[in-house]
């Protein structure tokens, strides 16, 4: 596709790999079943588990410091400190989990990505 957008970018701005315009998601993360603008077909969508493995790396390593920070910089208490770092995660992985999701689906997309079969592994 000449005018395909970057699956980071329509990744990022969750929209669809093929045109850029319509939505990839038809909840907060259920793929939706085409595009709306285009009508490529989502129904093969399948981000698995990457998305969740690269936010659980990113937001470990925002918040680990974070709470070294809040515990023995600032001197706050230990259970204040654990309450906000606690926020500061579930905030950041509700947030940070669509975009991922949606670039996950938009590179296997790019490069045609599908699941192995038997037939595809050779002897």
């Amino acid at each position: 596709m000449p005018n395909a957008p970057s699956p980071f970018v329509a990744g990022a701005r969750s929209r669809c790999p093929q045109c850029g315009e319509g939505s990839v998601f038809s909840g907060y993360l259920k793929f939706a079943d085409h595009c709306r603008a285009c009508g490529a077909d989502f129904k093969s969508a399948d981000a698995g588990d990457g998305p969740a493995v690269f936010i659980i790396l990113i937001v470990g390593a925002i918040v680990t410091p974070l709470l070294i920070v809040l515990q023995y910089g600032l001197d706050l208490p230990g259970w204040l400190a654990l309450t906000l770092t606690l926020v500061a995660a579930i905030a950041l992985c509700l947030a940070l989990l669509p975009p991922f999701k949606a670039t996950l689906f938009a590179l296997q997309w790019k490069h045609k990505a599908s699941e192995a079969t038997h037939k595809d592994v050779e002897r």
